[in-house]
């Protein structure tokens, strides 16, 4: 009977379970993706630590620096002094139009000014000065850089001596003020042909409580003032002996800006601007002129850029570099 039982009783089933490889491909599809989404996150963020440094770009503007921040306003690629970091390299490109602009472009008989756009970059003397000297007008204009150096110099005078009578007259001339004056007989030089277009020259005179007044003659106290213009960036424009050079009778009273460090080196070596800036020629960036501006070693070299054409300037790792054409056929690099 138990027997019978036992074989009338159901079989038990087995069952086995199948392995759902379509799941298991899922799942593994999920991590992949969970995996890639979180490596290309991790990349984007180190990415974007990063690439503010990886991307830097090197241009000026005087480009000057001479300040980063003052004179990134300015002829960067010119003359405007602006600034770099003590690691930075800068590249940049300059076009035949920057040879025409800057504190060293020459300009006189031969050579023609061309009223660059956006050189100089002009102020009213009388509302930028300060109190240690004043301006015959308030129409007298200079460029920006010229004027801030002006002040300190002047105030230094002033500090040293007590004297506040000095006055600036001259300072740019448009080319139609100009040729006004070459027709009525006061200038030698028609529109176009005077270095007061530059907005970088000027005249001092002296103007006394008691007495009348003068152009400035370095004599006495005063001597003080010709005597320490290029630590503050100012060189005589026609200096004595210079006439061959400069096309001009001398004149102790008309001062120009050239900037340091080059307004050092025309004062030691006895230097007009003309004279200086043809010396310089002979100095390319392969193989440089070192300078000496009161314990600091400048670096110039010189670039010609074809008519037309462009040129390439590397200059290295440095604190501070000026860039200037010269208004005949290349731009004067300085750094250090």
């Amino acid at each position: 009977m138990d027997q019978q039982n036992q074989s009338q009783q159901p079989k038990k089933r087995v069952v086995r379970r199948r392995v759902r490889y379509d799941r298991i491909f899922i799942a593994l599809a999920i991590v992949i993706v969970l995996f890639i989404l979180f490596f290309s996150c991790t990349c984007s963020c180190v990415k974007c630590v990063c690439s503010p440094s990886d991307n830097k770009e090197t241009s000026d503007t005087e480009k000057t620096t001479e300040g980063k921040d003052e004179d990134k306003d300015k002829d960067s690629k010119t003359t405007t002094t602006a600034n770099a970091s003590q690691q930075d390299a800068v590249s940049m490109t300059v076009s035949f139009d920057d040879v025409k602009k800057g504190s060293l472009a020459v300009v006189n008989a031969d050579n023609q000014y061309t009223f660059p756009a956006d050189d100089p970059v002009l102020v009213s003397v009388d509302e930028k000065r300060n109190s240690s000297y004043t301006a015959d007008n308030a129409d007298i204009m200079l460029d920006d850089k010229a004027v801030s150096q002006l002040n300190e110099f002047i105030s230094e005078f002033s500090t040293l001596y007590g004297k506040t009578d000095v006055k600036i007259e001259g300072g740019y001339r448009s080319k139609e003020e100009q040729e006004s004056k070459y027709s009525n007989g006061s200038s030698i030089f028609a529109g176009g042909y005077s270095d007061y277009h530059t907005g970088r020259s000027f005249d001092i005179c002296i103007t006394p409580e008691e007495g009348m007044q003068s152009y400035y003659v370095a004599s006495g106290d005063y001597a003080w003032i010709n005597d320490n213009a290029y630590k503050y960036g100012f060189v005589l424009r026609y200096p004595e002996g210079k006439m061959d050079a400069t096309g001009v009778n001398p004149r102790a009273y008309t001062f120009h800006y050239t900037g340091v460090p080059h307004s050092y080196y025309m004062n030691e070596n006895n230097l007009c601007l003309e004279e200086y800036v043809e010396s310089l020629k002979s100095y390319p960036a392969s193989s440089p002129l070192t300078v000496d501006a009161d314990g600091t070693a400048w670096t110039v070299f010189y670039a010609e850029v074809p008519e037309g054409g462009n040129a390439v300037i590397n200059i290295p790792g440095c604190q501070e570099y000026t860039i200037s054409g010269d208004n005949m056929g290349g731009v004067i690099v300085a750094y250090h």
